[in-house]
């Protein structure tokens, strides 16, 4: 069914929160080809989730802190800041969305994923805001229909070659529930990059998939979607570039008596702080293996294939990978204890540079109880 539930007008508030203090070894965690020096650091973070549901509204605040101190190198040190606020209302037949968040940290990790620009420490701060309707045109059919901006800006740039950027999407969806296993979809998107000051560049980007998602079992589910996207890239006033593609999107979830394994690829695009919007190849695989009720083993492992859409560029084509075996033990209710070794490795095209990274870390977490209380606005 996809027809969305009816009003009631019992409230409730919740709360959640969570702290961490975590100690790591990294001995390059700039990511650099260049010359550095091992660093040891103290990352100490927290995260609250409060807010207000009913049967069709739910109103919720996120926020978060982390204050990380450096020894070894100069100019790491940074303060982490996010807030957000998430809103969702039901009525019989739509759910509309409205997100909105500011988030400041660095680029020693908003970087990872796409321009890979970590070797000088940045501060970031990215403002978003998102939309959406979802409206069930019968038991079986649903369209949704979202809209979101993003504004990132650079504190301190020089010359680091980062680039201030808006990206805007309007996208939509229409699915249908070919049974209570299969769902059939396709999705429609238009995408607007702009880069300020020297990059100048423009980009305008639409794509269409079509896919299928399936759950062959309560333990077993899986998925797919492919498509196509052309790319009009205007840089500078004179230069004009198009580009054409494929879209591709493939995940695996498997669940057994003691281990999880959940497996993604995908084929999309991405804004980035390099001047360009690129095209980025993800695949990821996580793995989850359960000793007993308080041990567990992890494994976390991502590659990216970043290729920029300008054909005029390929600075910031590059290959980025890490993998991360974790363990975890839970000491009591509320508290865990996380050790954990990462190792990245990164490679840009067109200089050939390669950097690599060696990291130790040790995590102590606890969360605080949820605390509800009933009552009625």
């Amino acid at each position: 069914m996809i027809l969305f539930p009816g009003a009631l007008n019992a409230a409730q508030w919740y709360s959640e929160s969570s702290t961490r203090a975590q100690s790591l070894y990294d001995d390059n965690i700039r990511l650099t080809s260049g010359k550095h020096d091992a660093v040891v650091g103290m990352v100490l973070a927290g995260k609250i989730k409060t807010g207000r549901r009913t049967e069709t509204t739910d109103v919720q605040l996120n926020g978060g802190a982390a204050l990380q101190k450096y020894s070894g190198e100069d100019d790491l040190d940074t303060n982490d800041f996010d807030l957000g606020i998430d809103a969702t209302h039901r009525t019989e037949r739509d759910e509309f969305t409205v997100n909105a968040a500011i988030k400041l940290d660095s680029t020693l990790s908003s970087e990872v994923a796409s321009s890979g620009l970590m070797e000088s420490r940045r501060r970031r701060i990215q403002k978003n805001f998102a939309l959406s309707w979802t409206h069930a045109i019968s038991e079986r059919t649903s369209l949704k229909l979202g809209y979101s901006y993003i504004d990132t800006k650079y504190k301190n740039r020089g010359n680091s070659g980062l680039v201030n950027y808006t990206y805007q999407v309007i996208d939509s969806m229409l699915s249908y529930s070919l049974n209570q296993k299969t769902v059939l979809y396709s999705t429609l998107a238009y995408s607007l990059y702009k880069g300020s000051d020297w990059a100048k560049t423009k980009t305008q980007d639409i794509g269409f998939m079509v896919g299928v998602n399936h759950n062959f079992s309560e333990t077993f589910s899986a998925g797919g979607s492919v498509g196509m996207r052309y790319a009009d890239t205007e840089s500078g006033p004179t230069q004009n570039e198009s580009d054409t593609g494929y879209l591709l999107s493939a995940n695996i979830k498997r669940t057994f008596e003691q281990m999880t394994i959940d497996g993604l690829f995908r084929r999309n695009v991405l804004p980035s702080g390099g001047g360009a919007l690129l095209v980025t190849d993800k695949l990821s695989v996580k793995a989850a293996y359960r000793i007993d009720e308080r041990r567990s083993l992890h494994l976390e492992t991502t590659a990216y294939r970043n290729a920029s859409t300008d054909e005029n560029d390929k600075s910031r084509d590059r290959v980025f990978y890490s993998i991360q075996p974790k363990v975890r033990w839970r000491v009591a209710r509320w508290w865990l204890i996380e050790g954990s070794y990462r190792y990245r490795r990164q490679r840009y095209d067109a200089s050939g540079r390669t950097a690599d990274s060696n990291a130790v870390f040790l995590s102590a977490r606890y969360v605080w109880p949820a605390k509800p209380s009933a009552g009625l606005w």
